[in-house]
């Protein structure tokens, strides 16, 4: 996915961050506000998905929900670079009329159904 929104932002103006080893990348129940990927390190979901470099980390959950589902946590030290939801929404649209919101109804499944196990 990083490949297909490269392009389409100015990714040396996004911000970046830094999140030590053993601590939350993404504690599950805030806004989706920030999508992160990640630049270097490792992280790992609740679920026990990994997480290395260039992944995005809950993309699905940023297009699909209002709040974040899924704890992530960094397994080694993280730099991260913190898409904000309307730059991701804008860089979707320049895509194509329909990217955004084709996005949004594969997210959307996506997500249902890893909630529902």
């Amino acid at each position: 996915m990083i490949d297909l929104l490269k392009p389409l932002l100015d990714w040396n103006s996004l911000a970046r961050q830094t999140v030590d080893a053993d601590r939350a990348i993404i504690a599950g129940g805030e806004p989706t506000s920030i999508l992160f990927c990640l630049e270097d390190g490792t992280a790992i979901s609740a679920e026990g998905e990994s997480y290395g470099v260039g992944d995005m980390l809950g993309l699905c959950e940023v297009l699909a929900l209002d709040h974040y589902a899924t704890r992530i946590d960094a397994s080694a030290p993280c730099r991260l670079v913190a898409i904000h939801r309307e730059t991701l929404e804008g860089a979707l649209q320049r895509g194509g009329r329909l990217v955004l919101p084709l996005s949004r109804s594969i997210a959307a499944d996506i997500t249902q159904r890893r909630m529902a196990g």
